[in-house]
This record gives structure tokens, sequence and C-alpha cells, in this order.
């Protein structure tokens, strides 16, 4: 019976590694990102954020795929998806549609900015008054996991419980803004937010964790939104200022 009794710890480790799994944060794409700094004078207008329209490739991957890690000699399997808000091959998910998770996030950074004097989620309130309307084109939100099974997925539990790579992370993000007149009708400003990311090497501990309180996933797209949003953020309000100043 001794012969067992590694084999038995082992058995433990890995059920509390499945639970561990479960315990993921989940796939949760509330893209909130805060401003760094806020504006000092606001442009005096109400800008209305629009859901964007989903014209994204819908690709996804199979499950069928990851079965593939249990054939000898497989040492990793790369599944892309183009709607990782409904599936994601090696992350637990639990997500609202992209489109509006995005235009919640453009709204809540430019309210925290301070950049107009009110910022309205069109989505939640359609008949609200505004001067402005923020719309947009969701393009492309891809996520290219890699799961590593080193060999045989007969055996690859054990890697993970040790803490080798479980899995790495290709993103991608693209949408297409504007922003219109409500008085016009007039296209007074273009704009584009478009970035990747790679994030490499997970364990399950890691995974498990998350980053920011978000999972991996959803935190390498709010990073790309960090990078995208100030900078947008100026151009708009200076294109609105310009409109309003001609307008006089």
């Amino acid at each position: 019976m001794k012969f067992f009794y590694p084999l038995k710890i082992l058995f433990a480790w890995a059920l509390c590694l499945g639970l561990l799994g479960c315990a993921a944060q989940p796939l949760d794409f509330s893209l909130v990102v805060s401003p760094e700094q806020g504006v000092d004078v606001p442009v005096d207008a109400v800008v209305g954020v629009d859901a964007l329209v989903d014209l994204r490739p819908q690709v996804r991957g199979s499950d069928n795929k990851k079965w593939m890690g249990f054939i000898p000699g497989i040492l990793w399997l790369e599944i892309p998806s183009n709607t990782p808000e409904l599936y994601t091959a090696f992350s637990p998910y639990n997500s609202r549609a992209m489109n509006l998770a995005l235009a919640e996030s453009l709204k809540a950074y430019l309210s925290s900015s301070g950049a107009f004097k009110e910022v309205v989620y069109l989505p939640a309130d359609p008949y609200q008054k505004v001067d402005y309307r923020l719309e947009g084109v969701l393009r492309r939100t891809l996520v290219e996991e890699t799961g590593y099974y080193y060999g045989s997925g007969m055996y690859a539990w054990i890697t993970r419980i040790f803490g080798f790579p479980y899995v790495s992370y290709r993103i991608a993000l693209e949408a297409d803004l504007r922003l219109r007149s409500m008085e016009s009708g007039a296209i007074i400003w273009h704009g584009k937010i478009k970035g990747t990311r790679e994030d490499k090497y997970h364990n399950v501990y890691s995974l498990a964790r998350g980053r920011d309180g978000k999972h991996l996933i959803a935190s390498d797209f709010c990073s790309i939104l960090r990078d995208e949003l100030p900078k947008l953020t100026v151009s708009m309000t200076q294109a609105v200022r310009m409109y309003m100043n001609g307008n006089d």
C-alpha cells in the first residue's frame, strides 16, 4: 500500500488544482479604466456614448481541438477566437457582449476625465437629449490561446501542479469611433482604437489570481485601452471645440 501513497498525494493535488481552476477570475469584460489626470476645463456639451456595431468575424475555437492534447507528442495547441466573451479554450468565462462592454468603458473614461459637461450611456437611456453621439464599429477582438501539454494531456496535469506554464495569450483589439453632431448630423471626429498584447507562460496559479481584479485576458484588453484612450480624448475634445467655435 505504501507504493500507492505518492499517487494519493498527486490525486489530492490534482483535485485542488481542479478546484483552483474553477475559482479562476471570470472572464468579465468590465473594461473600465480611469484616466491618470482629468481635464481642467470641460467642454460645455453633453456627449452620449452608443453601443458599438459589432462587425467582428464570428469565428470561434473548438473544444474538440483540446482533445488533441492527449495524442502522444503534442507539446502545445493554439486555439484562436474572435468572440472571447463567448468562448475561450483554456479559461473560464462569464461575460457580457463585447460591444456593450467597450461602450461602457468609453462612457466611464470620458466621465472620469471631465472632458465634457456630461457623458451619457445611451443604451441605458436612449431618449436622453445629447449634443453629440459617440458611435462606432467593433472590428476585432482576437484572443489566441496557446495551451501547453508537454507531450500528452495524460500527464500534463502533473506539470500544472508544479507550476509549469499552462497557457499564453495573444490579444488584439480594433474599433473605429466617430462623433456625430446631433444638431447637424455631421461627423466631426474620427478615431481608432487599435492595439495588441502578448501575455506569455502563465501557470494555473497566476491564471487564478488574475491581474487588477480581472481575468488576465480582460486585463490585457484594458491595457490597450489605457494606451489608446488618453490621446483619443484629447483629439475628440479639440474637434468639438473647433466645431463649436466655427458655429458661433
